[in-house]
């Protein structure tokens, strides 16, 4: 079974560390792999929380104490007193109060230095796509799978990771959807009739098993934001606690119909184009336009980084981590992959340019339908 090795999410760092953090989350930054640049990174990362329940009541809490810089929580419901068997994060005089109102004042208390948006609605496609854009990864702990849907098709649509968890009885499932283009929900269950997790409201749930399960999905969102460790992308994780064990699957991504598998290329040289015809596992793609422009079509399997940002040092180190044999980079035509190819070449990155770019790609399965 092949890992999936991340890469960092935004890599770029534009906050810093005061004497107040270094004393809060000093057994932190002592860490090698995570030091003070991790740090920062938690602390600039934004991580929107769907469902304030029994998977996300121990995320929330050890997301705000490690420094994440700000946390969404939505959700519609009030605490009661048949929530307190598993949704840790409330307490007895809590009950009555919304949870996202009572999960925020818990939040405060353990870390005053974060900052906490609330969401008192329930998700619905009418509301989702302004509720998650300005988040880098939305945690799923919702508990059925109409939420799980619309989850998955707009972080689909808008690029952002999904980490998804269930639970029932004894058994959970996490996973990592919508990574680096990987698989989505989706592929992991085609259609309803496939789906064995049922809501926990209606089969019942060992309390423990949901600190577990919300307790990796935290951990997943922890290792994508610093760029360590090994991803649950293309994998699920299922643990099931009354025989203590934890085995992965792999999940085969399904096609999406507006992604596009390309067959030629060129190599940018001074003194020629040489066209080659390749298998294109052997390469990984990277698009330089910028974000709006990628969300509207965009390379299977491409990586979105604005040739504005590629000169970068932390962009240049993070695609030299990237372990493929060649690079192929793509804009709308071939104006700005002539412009990256120089920044690449200067580092000495090998690459290939695409030809015609995304334009040439749409002119010809335009003129040759299937």
């Amino acid at each position: 079974m092949k890992d999936v090795l991340l890469y960092m999410l935004n890599p770029t760092i534009n906050t810093t560390i005061n004497q107040k953090d270094y004393t809060r989350y000093a057994r932190q930054i002592i860490i090698k792999e995570i030091n003070i640049q991790g740090q920062k990174r938690l602390k600039q990362s934004k991580i929107l929380c769907v469902g304030a329940g029994g998977l996300n009541s121990p995320a929330l809490l050890y997301l705000a104490a490690c420094g994440i810089g700000v946390i969404g929580i939505i959700d519609n419901d009030n605490i009661e007193v048949s929530n307190l068997q598993r949704q840790i994060i409330f307490k007895n005089y809590h009950i009555g109060i919304a949870k996202v109102k009572a999960g925020f004042n818990v939040l405060k208390s353990l870390n005053p230095f974060i900052n906490i948006h609330i969401y008192e609605n329930y998700l619905t496609k009418s509301n989702i796509n302004k509720l998650i854009l300005n988040y880098d990864i939305i945690l799923d702990g919702s508990d059925n799978y109409e939420s799980r849907y619309i989850i998955s098709q707009y972080c689909y649509k808008l690029h952002k990771i999904h980490i998804y968890g269930a639970i029932e009885k004894f058994t959970g499932q996490i996973s990592v959807f919508n990574y680096q283009n990987g698989p989505h929900y989706y592929s992991l269950y085609n259609n309803i009739s496939n789906i064995k997790l049922q809501n926990c409201n209606e089969i019942g749930i060992i309390n423990t098993l949901a600190s577990i399960v919300g307790t990796l999905q935290a951990t997943e969102a922890i290792k994508i934001i610093l760029g360590i460790g090994y991803i649950l992308s293309n994998r699920l994780l299922i643990c099931n606690i009354l025989q203590s064990s934890f085995k992965t699957i792999n999940i085969k991504p399904n096609t999406i119909k507006n992604k596009i598998i390309i067959k030629s290329y060129i190599k940018y040289s001074r003194a020629k184009t040489i066209i080659v015809n390749q298998n294109i596992r052997k390469y990984q793609f990277i698009d330089v336009r910028e974000p709006q422009e990628y969300r509207k079509i965009y390379i299977e399997k491409a990586i979105n980084i604005p040739l504005k940002r590629l000169k970068h040092h932390n962009y240049i180190q993070t695609i030299k981590t990237i372990n493929t044999k060649k690079f192929i980079i793509y804009c709308n035509d071939e104006s700005r992959s002539y412009i990256a190819s120089k920044i690449l070449h200067k580092y000495k990155i090998d690459h290939y340019i695409l030809s015609g770019g995304i334009r040439g790609i749409r002119k010809e399965r335009d003129s040759n339908p299937r």
